[in-house]
């Protein structure tokens, strides 16, 4: 769930069990093809903590979870000045086949636009 940042970027690892808990508790969830997102809204944070899963039911290899997980950090950081939001999220691959940096990116932007 290592989310690298790049100089300037306000992005930063979700970290922490409460945090995780009160996300998947408290949290709103948007929905698209391949994309799950669940959203906490803080008003006191200054950044963005997100976190990539991809679930093991879908893809049984290591070496392709990996893949998709370093492809969902790279595309969030690409549209992340599009984030309306601050507080903490995290961004679940659904889909079955490995999906495209295109389409990724026009996915998340439809999912931050809702």
């Amino acid at each position: 769930m290592k989310l690298v940042m790049s100089k300037g970027s306000f992005l930063k690892r979700l970290k922490g069990k409460d945090l995780i808990d009160a996300l998947f508790k408290k949290g709103t969830q948007l929905k698209s093809k391949n994309l799950f997102l669940k959203i906490l809204k803080s008003s006191d944070e200054t950044s963005l903590s997100a976190g990539v899963s991809v679930p093991k039911k879908n893809f049984k290899r290591a070496v392709d979870r990996n893949q998709i997980k370093r492809q969902l950090r790279e595309t969030f950081k690409q549209v992340e000045k599009n984030i309306p939001f601050k507080g903490a999220c995290m961004l679940i691959y659904t889909g079955k086949k490995k999906p495209k940096t295109e389409e990724l990116i026009k996915e998340i932007t439809a999912l931050l636009t809702k």
